[in-house]
């Protein structure tokens, strides 16, 4: 073996192919994943606040690409002792002995990059910030597949879960990088959550408080709103990143076909102003997957036939919970997580998914003692 790292070469549409089919490689007939479209791959690699400050790298065997990763300078975050955070994200590695050798190699090289260009702590797998793609999944794994599942069940990821081979995680620390914090996932009957906070529900309503849906047909001003909440909700939150509201609308205008107005509600305080949200979506994972990472005609079709089919949801995602600070002891929290999952239940979604929420976060405990765990996940932090 032959190994070598070096970094992707400007214009070469060899490396280009080649970083961009990894995951098929990686993954192969996994029914478990859901590819993201090249398009999207590349418009992330691509974005210009990176341009000056990352390294794309490639880990070869003789002409072989074994793992893949681009190593960046955060142009806005800064740690304690106020260097920029450096973060390695669109991470892949082939399964077996020359991935895990290629995967150390690697990472080895981010961190040396990262640090010899001025980065102080060094954190992953993260695209660039927590707008996008970060953590990895633990599991819990079952031996399902040629790479494993991350599901106990023999169950779907759902949709918008982060996904990867079970042997990421090693490779990881076995690179040097430890947790730097936990996240979880858990399901629950969706009755069960509406019969416990009705009563809070009914408080916050008694108290002035109103809740009104997404507008569907005013789709981008509705994404404006929860924009302009979530700059005020979660600016203070670990990691957090400013992004402009173009680019956050950006973020959202492909998943039009994903969302249900009637599971995104506002909390509409008594002097008529939006103090709070919460974002939750049909669990569409075997639709979308369906369409193989492409958007054509055909994909599209696949698309429609999984979701009135094999694919049609039967749990709702309950994603963002978001409260101005001066309302968050008003109920309305609690309010807005009743009205949603009485929509799911209207909607023949008997299970909610409580989706990706940082551990010790109050809003992981409203689901209440019925909760189940799902997966967890970890964002590590460089200690080598």
């Amino acid at each position: 073996m032959t190994l070598t790292v070096r970094a992707l070469a400007p214009g070469d549409p060899d490396d280009l192919a080649a970083f961009l089919a990894l995951p098929e490689e990686v993954y192969g007939a996994d029914p478990f994943y859901c590819a993201t479209p090249r398009s999207d791959v590349l418009a992330g690699v691509r974005r210009p606040e990176f341009a000056d400050s990352q390294r794309v790298l490639l880990a070869m065997d003789d002409g072989r690409l074994l793992a893949r990763a681009v190593a960046r300078r955060s142009p806005s975050l800064c740690d304690e002792a106020g260097l920029p955070y450096g973060m390695i994200g669109f991470f892949e590695a082939v399964d077996g002995p020359a991935g895990r050798e290629a995967a150390a190699a690697l990472l080895a090289e981010g961190v040396r990059w990262l640090r010899e260009t001025g980065a102080g702590t060094i954190i992953g797998p993260m695209d660039g910030d927590t707008w996008h793609r970060y953590r990895l999944n633990i599991g819990p794994i079952s031996p399902i597949g040629p790479i494993g599942s991350l599901s106990p069940t023999g169950e779907p990821p759902f949709l918008l879960e982060p996904y990867n081979p079970p042997c990421y995680p090693a490779l990881w620390e076995a690179a040097g990088f430890r947790v730097l914090e936990t996240y979880a996932s858990t399901w629950v009957d969706t009755a069960a959550v509406a019969r416990r906070l009705e009563p809070r529900h009914r408080e916050a309503l008694a108290a002035g408080y109103r809740l009104r849906p997404f507008a569907g047909l005013r789709f981008e001003d509705e994404l404006a709103a929860i924009y302009q909440l979530s700059t005020q909700v979660f600016a203070g939150n670990f990691l957090y990143t400013e992004i402009s509201e173009d680019d956050f609308i950006d973020l959202y205008a492909g998943s039009r076909a994903l969302i249900d107005p009637g599971l995104i509600w506002f909390a509409v305080s008594p002097q008529g102003e939006d103090v709070g949200f919460l974002f939750a979506y049909p669990d569409l994972f075997r639709a979308v997957a369906a369409m193989r990472g492409r958007r054509d005609l055909a994909a599209r079709l696949r698309f429609l036939w999984h979701r009135r089919g094999a694919g049609k949801p039967a749990a709702v995602n309950v994603k963002t919970l978001g409260v101005l600070p001066a309302h968050r002891r008003s109920g309305v929290g609690a309010a807005l997580m009743y009205r949603v999952h009485v929509e799911a239940l209207e909607r023949g979604l008997l299970r909610a998914n409580h989706c990706l929420f940082r551990a010790g976060n109050p809003s992981g405990g409203m689901a209440g003692e019925e909760a189940k765990p799902l997966r967890t996940y970890h964002l590590y932090r460089y200690e080598g």
